[in-house]
């Protein structure tokens, strides 16, 4: 898979609604259970705030995945249409 397949599949996961709301479904989820823990669970507690913060870490690196993309394509078109600095004789 090329950086442009990435970016693509990045683009598609982050427009796609089912996945969307499934990222809001459990991050609602996850805040609400750790809310939930008693004050004496703090392993619980952890684990859930754990997972929400793994969720936002994958939002995160489909986003960097995609800007990326986009940034390879500018340099990209900057390298080919530049002139040369040095003339060859």
């Amino acid at each position: 898979m090329d950086q442009a397949d990435r970016e693509q599949w990045a683009k598609d996961a982050l427009n796609n609604p089912a996945l969307e709301e499934a990222f809001e479904i459990l991050s609602e989820h996850y805040l609400l259970k750790a809310s939930e823990c008693t004050s004496n669970d703090d392993m619980g507690r952890f684990r859930y705030l754990e997972a929400y913060k793994s969720l936002k870490s994958i939002r995160r690196h489909l986003n960097a995945v995609v800007e990326v993309g986009k940034l390879n394509k500018v340099q990209a078109n900057e390298l080919n249409t530049k002139k040369k600095i040095i003339n060859i004789f």
